[in-house]
């Protein structure tokens, strides 16, 4: 039982006049409105603050300027061990492959600059995930840019409020960090936030818009390779068209399915006249052997062959002339359309034969996102490394100390 004979310090002695009370009220009285009016001088003038200088002194002395690497550990220490905030660390990792891909080795070569096509895909990949775009798509996604703002965290570790897109881009860039592996291609990408389920959220969100990006430029890639495939298609077509009907015009305009064949049957008919005008003069000459050019056999013989000797003249005509209807004339032109036509259906077919690879082509090439480690939730944070960080400042406190003490030793040497 405590002894009630003992008066409370707290509390105005009985006993005591009640002058000394009024004076000692009035003392507490001061205090308190020189605190409230001049809290920094109040401070100053407490006994607190007084041992706390006399011992700042004492260090000072005794350790020098060294005490500032002393005073600058005890702050790394009680940051990093109370007041740092924990990140955890969602991690997954996948690898861009194409359809009908068939990735060779070309580590011979990769002193000389060859880089193969997954590895090509993987680097275009990695460049998007650091990209300006990709952060701008997480903070549409799941509001990532007001997370690394948040209140919650200490300010050394989080974004600062209403932070530029420039700055929020860096910091995400700091946050989020993608290692590509060389020999795998494999991409492993670790997501740091300060909540282990937002962490998971959004490597899983990162994840899908990474598919998607991969998918939409494959997509894109093969479309754009059909869509000129298919314009050679129409164009061909067109051209085809064209040719045909210019074809079928010419012949309409002469009324002849083939001219070629209309000059063979022509000239077989001349030679044919030829052969039997050849006839007939052979059998005039006979006659007249024995018979008068008045007789009646060979006054018909001499019409018969005048009548062929005319009609070659005009089978003839009919064939080469300087007229524009002739025979060997419509041939050449003939010819000439009927070329643009076949080379027009051989365009026609070498384009949709192209199509055709085309296609093929397009589908080998479409990219997919293979998903080898899928996003996990963290059970503890990762970062900040406390141990390492702290050892690691202090190390750098150390050397900087020492490098700025010799270089003073070396100025004051060139002083004196």
């Amino acid at each position: 039982m405590p002894n009630e004979d003992v008066p409370d310090k707290d509390m105005p002695n009985k006993d005591m006049p009640i002058k000394e009370q009024a004076v000692e009220k009035t003392a507490a009285q001061r205090k308190l409105a020189k605190f409230k009016s001049k809290p920094v001088q109040f401070v100053k003038d407490s006994s607190a603050f007084t041992k706390a200088q006399k011992g700042v002194v004492y260090t000072w002395a005794k350790f020098g300027s060294f005490a500032l690497v002393i005073l600058a550990s005890i702050l790394l220490v009680v940051y990093y061990s109370m007041l740092a905030s924990p990140r955890y660390v969602s991690q997954s990792q996948f690898v861009v492959k194409e359809a009908g891909g068939h990735d060779s080795s070309l580590l011979g070569l990769s002193g000389l600059g060859a880089v193969s096509p997954g590895m090509r895909d993987a680097l275009i990949l990695k460049t998007f995930l650091e990209s300006r775009e990709m952060a701008t798509a997480l903070d549409k996604a799941v509001s990532l840019k007001a997370h690394y703002e948040r209140s919650d965290w200490d300010t050394l570790s989080k974004l600062n409020q209403d932070s530029t897109m420039e700055e929020y881009v860096e910091y995400y860039q700091n946050h989020v960090q993608i290692i590509h592996d060389e020999l795998s291609d494999v991409l492993m990408v670790e997501v740091q936030t300060f909540d282990a389920n937002y962490s998971l959220t959004v490597s899983e969100a990162l994840l899908s818009i990474s598919e998607r990006f991969i998918n939409d430029l494959g997509a894109k890639m093969a479309g754009e390779q059909m869509s000129y495939a298919q314009k050679e298609v129409e164009r061909s077509y067109a051209i085809l068209t064209k040719s045909q009907s210019a074809l079928i015009s010419f012949q309409d305009k002469f009324k002849l399915y083939s001219p070629e064949q209309q000059s063979g049957a022509l000239l077989t008919a001349i030679n044919g006249i030829e052969s039997s005008i050849i006839t007939e003069e052979t059998e005039l000459k006979s006659l007249l052997a024995f018979m008068r050019d008045d007789a009646p056999e060979v006054k018909a013989k001499n019409i018969r062959v005048a009548s062929l000797r005319e009609q070659l003249a005009q089978e003839k005509q009919r064939l080469t002339s300087d007229d524009q209807q002739s025979l060997n004339k419509i041939n050449v032109n003939y010819q000439e359309i009927k070329l643009n036509s076949e080379l027009a259906a051989d365009l026609y077919k070498s384009a949709l034969a192209g199509l055709e690879v085309v296609r093929a082509e397009a589908y080998r090439k479409l990219k997919h996102l293979l998903v080898i480690e899928q996003p996990a939730l963290a059970q503890e944070d990762k970062y900040p490394r406390r141990i390492h960080s702290i050892l690691t400042w202090f190390i750098v406190l150390l050397l900087s100390y020492f490098i700025g003490r010799l270089i003073l030793s070396i100025i004051k040497e060139h002083q004196e």
